[in-house]
């Protein structure tokens, strides 16, 4: 038995325990504090909304009664640095938009400021960039208005008491968010109902300044504050609201045993911000909808860039929404900035809010019915009232009054026949056109588009794809669709927990079949068995797909066991460094530099959460690093060093090879190449990638108080610089001498092309060397009798034998008799022993 393997497996499974108490004790708040909940038999939920009696009498006419709509902004990013958009696009959105929607109310889901200095690397709370955003809804707004904080508007920020906690007096829901301790609801009451509407705080209760704040969570007493909101009464639809995305989150478990998914299903729609578009297309379509718990999910683009806001609608309980753009043409692309080259749109001296001009955004357009069917849920909308309705419906959003619009409805590219009429009023600027539903009813979508001109010129239009069938449409939102839905912080744990164990394995599985001395025998015939099998597949003229798979994999097999024995440094580091990243700190940073006590200020930073004081923040950010650090800068290098592990030359089989008198090389199928990594182009880019893993590091902290503690009490940076120092000196590293490429080519034992080669080869030398030494002594025998015929007379008989002997071969045959041995000679010794080597 391998003891020393044993040893390590023990101290594996020890470390192992340490990383799941770890685990427990960050993840204590999203438990249940009454027992175990996965123990506790969860009681039936009440119905999450009332039942509805399908083919009812309701028809969808032309009058304006149970219909109404609100206005969710997102991602606003009011700054005091940044004057393109941001806050010029907010005060637009406020002075232009909202008095020609004129909305029931407002919601604003998070990063109300920017909180970023200048050069966008530290962050903090700016008051001015509060004020702004205060003052501007109390001269502005006259609807009411939610809001909740995003990840921005808790950089840097201690706890909810804290001084700079400026939403708590700047806010306009702060104490609302407060009294119910995370989450707070309200509620719309119509004719045909009531409707809710829950906005969720889901901000880390100690906000670290960025990158390390981009994941929210809900504490198992936000879920149950959540619980009690969602369940307490049965409502038409209940509507969501918190900056993070589902994907961004981590959701704790209520006391009676609830997780999120299980209250999903009560609510119709969770409407969120925090990805701004993603880029490059990624989320042009960050919305999905859950055929589990029955509901969907809408992120909305920011208002800082984009100018995107969004319009809902509740039309007889159907909901549509429409995504808008503010006229950015008509925005100037910067705005004003003072003397400090700060934008403060703020009179210094009477405190009033510098507005600018006023826009003309186009006609905006959004249909109530028919619904959007990519967006429908068949569990919680009458979708059958589509098709007992007699009218179009939809809302006109536009500063001209209605006299002034001109309308064009088509369907599937037809001119709709019937002329659509304004309906509605001040407050409800509701559009209705006669149409038959059923001469769509064939089971198949059909599209809708509105288009509607005003008499400025400027034209809105909205398009939808519907269905009168009660059937959904896949949203097919690609990419998008598919971020939203994913859970990141469960993928990203999976990334990391999984490589670590893979590399773990790697580590372990050679310590008992790699050779652990000179006189292991038994190990030692193993690797040569796997260089026997690469060399019984390197004599095949052609190499299929699965042979030259099977090669690589024998290939990395012979490297991972000879690791141990061939680098026993670079193993037994990095078997300790990984353990290390399971059961130590990573490194102590300042990670709220606003903080106003040591404790405050300073936390730990484990791959499980954070620590500040005895206080853990299970923030998901954690594991986003953490995952970034071990597949860059752990697996990558390992790979790298392991890789090392062999050359060309050790796992060349002579047979494919054929050596010339000269010595040199050719082959006949390929020519003799080093190995990737052998090459000096690659080598350099690994220097490359080096420097940009090192960088990172610099760059960390640079966000968080420099390096001292950041880089001095970091794990991280001395394992890159031991990598740095193998790259670098290690085993075939950059700075290491080259072997010769036509030198040292090994010959294994057992392998009959290897053997075979090397016989001729040395047959080949040692018959170079007898004709070399043949005509050498042809030509010195003919000078010598040449020099007898002239001095013969001279010569005394033992300098001729002297002279003989010195040209004469070791028992060959010859005229001349020599005492000389042929290994004598200095030179002839040389060239054997060259023959012998190769």
């Amino acid at each position: 038995m391998n003891k020393k393997g044993v040893l390590c497996v023990i101290i594996t499974i020890l470390c192992s325990l340490r990383a799941f108490q770890l685990y427990w004790s960050s993840t204590r708040e999203l438990r249940s504090t009454d027992g175990h909940s996965w123990l506790k038999k969860k009681t039936a939920l009440t119905e999450p909304i009332p039942n509805k009696l399908k083919n009812d009498s309701i028809v969808l006419g032309a009058e304006t009664n149970n219909i109404f709509y609100f206005l969710h902004a997102t991602d606003l990013h009011l700054s005091r640095f940044r004057p393109k958009g941001h806050t010029h696009h907010f005060l637009h959105f406020i002075q232009s938009i909202i008095p020609v929607v004129k909305p029931q109310f407002v919601v604003v889901t998070g990063d109300l400021t920017d909180a970023k200095d200048k050069k966008k690397v530290t962050s903090q709370q700016y008051v001015d960039e509060w004020e702004v955003y205060q003052k501007a809804i109390e001269e502005k707004v006259d609807v009411d208005w939610y809001d909740m904080r995003g990840n921005h508007d808790c950089f840097d920020l201690p706890s909810w008491q804290s001084r700079v906690n400026y939403y708590r007096t700047h806010g306009k829901s702060a104490g609302l968010v407060e009294q119910g301790k995370g989450v707070y609801s309200w509620q719309v009451n119509q004719p045909m109902g009531e409707y809710q509407f829950v906005a969720i705080d889901a901000c880390p209760k100690r906000g670290p300044s960025r990158p390390l704040n981009f994941f929210g969570y809900l504490t198992s007493k936000t879920m149950d504050q959540l619980e009690r909101a969602l369940t307490y009464k049965p409502f038409n639809h209940t509507f969501v609201f918190s900056h993070y995305p589902t994907s961004t989150m981590v959701f704790g478990v209520s006391n009676k045993g609830r997780t999120f998914r299980d209250l999903a299903s009560h609510y119709s729609i969770y409407f969120c911000g925090h990805l701004h578009k993603l880029i490059a297309g990624l989320g042009d379509v960050l919305k999905s909808y859950d055929p589990v718990t029955k509901s969907l999910e809408l992120e909305l683009g920011d208002m800082k860039e984009h100018g995107l806001y969004r319009v809902v609608a509740v039309d007889h309980d159907l909901i549509s929404f429409v995504d808008i753009q503010l006229p950015l043409k008509q925005i100037s692309k910067k705005g004003p900035v003072n003397s400090l080259g700060l934008v403060h749109p703020i009179h210094p001296e009477n405190s009033t809010v510098v507005w600018p001009a006023i826009i003309h955004p186009p006609p905006s357009i959004l249909i109530t019915n028919p619904k959007d069917a990519r967006y429908s849920i068949p569990s919680k909308e009458p979708l059958w009232r589509i098709r007992q309705s007699t009218h179009i419906r939809f809302l006109v959003f536009s500063e001209h009054s209605a006299e002034h619009l001109a309308v064009k409805i088509s369907i599937d590219g037809k001119l709709h026949p019937d002329q659509a009429t304004f309906v509605g009023d001040t407050k409800n600027p509701l559009w209705a056109a006669p149409w038959d539903p059923s001469l769509y009813e064939d089971r198949n979508p059909h599209k809708l588009s509105i288009k509607v001109t005003a008499a400025d010129g400027k034209v809105g239009t909205s398009h939808i794809v519907f269905r009168v069938d009660t059937n959904r449409i896949k949203i097919k939102g690609g990419s998008g669709e598919f971020i939203i839905k994913s859970k990141m912080s469960t993928v990203l744990i999976c990334i990391s927990l999984f490589t670590i164990s893979s590399m773990l394995c790697l580590l372990l599985i050679p310590k008992f079949y790699a050779p652990q001395s000179e006189n292991d025998i038994k190990s030692k015939a193993r690797l040569n068995r796997l260089l026997l099998r690469i060399h019984s597949i390197d004599q095949v003229t052609v190499k299929s797909r699965y042979l030259r798979l099977q090669k690589q994999i024998l290939i990395w097999s012979l490297r991972f066991l000879q690791l141990p024995q061939d680098q026993t440094i670079v193993w037994h580091i990095t078997f300790i460094y990984i353990l290390a990243l399971l059961t130590l700190p990573w490194f102590r940073a300042d990670f709220i530099p606003s903080g106003e006590t040591s404790a405050e200020r300073f936390g730990v930073f484990y791959m499980w959460g954070m620590v500040f004081g005895n206080e853990w923040v299970p923030i998901a950010d954690t594991w986003l690093f953490a995952t970034e650090q071990i597949v860059f800068d752990i697996f990558v290098f390992f790979f790298l060093v392991v890789w090392r592990g062999t050359d060309a030359s050790d796992l060349t089989c002579r047979g494919v090879m054929q050596h010339d008198i000269k010595g040199t090389i050719n082959t006949p199928n390929k020519l003799f190449r080093r190995q990737l990594n052998e090459m000096a182009w690659f080598k350099g880019l690994e220097i490359v990638y080096w420097l940009w893993r090192s960088s990172e590091l610099v760059a960390l902290s640079s966000f968080y108080g420099g390096i001292w503690p950041t880089l001095v009490q970091n794990i991280l940076v001395y394992w890159m610089v031991f990598v740095g120092c193998v790259l670098g000196w290690g085993k075939n590293g950059v700075f290491t001498k080259k072997k010769p490429r036509n030198r040292y080519i090994s010959v294994v034992e057992g392998c009959i092309s290897c053997q075979q080669q090397q016989q001729e080869v040395y047959e080949n030398k040692i018959t170079e060397i007898s004709l070399i030494h043949d005509e050498k002594k042809a030509e010195q025998h003919t000078q010598y009798n040449s020099s007898t015929s002239i001095t013969a007379t001279t010569l005394t008989q033992e300098e001729e034998q002297q002279k003989v002997g010195f040209i004469s071969l070791s028992g060959s045959s010859s005229s001349c008799n020599s005492s000389t041995p042929f290994d004598g000679s200095p030179y002839i010794k040389s060239r054997k022993r060259h023959a012998l080597k190769l």
